[in-house]
């Protein structure tokens, strides 16, 4: 009797941020000094690994991430601090946005 042969599943290559990330149960931006966004309901947001601020209004805050740009879109908004590429945004936020990627040099 013969036995079927084994059928390899291929895994595609993770990173080695991936696979750290994997163990330590830490998401893997972090280790690739990407950024990390925590919001507390719809009246703050705390941004670390931010760049650059590029518009900053009562209604619109634009911050260039390291491989995006952050919109946030709302009502009184205000930049309570901002240190060591953490901001943190307070007011009414109605929404959040993630542009870029690819087009980082294009300001948009």
């Amino acid at each position: 009797m013969k036995y079927p042969k084994k059928i390899k599943k291929r895994h595609e290559k993770r990173s080695l941020p991936e696979l750290i990330s994997l163990i330590t149960d830490v998401p893997a931006d972090l280790f690739s000094g990407g950024m990390t966004l925590e919001m507390r309901g719809r009246n703050e947001l705390l941004l670390c690994g931010c760049r650059e601020i590029i518009e900053y209004s009562e209604t619109n805050i634009r911050i260039l991430q390291a491989n995006c740009i952050v919109c946030i879109n709302g009502r009184r908004l205000a930049m309570s601090s901002y240190s060591d590429g953490r901001i943190t945004v307070t007011g009414e936020i109605d929404s959040l946005d993630f542009c870029g990627g690819d087009r980082i040099g294009e300001k948009t």
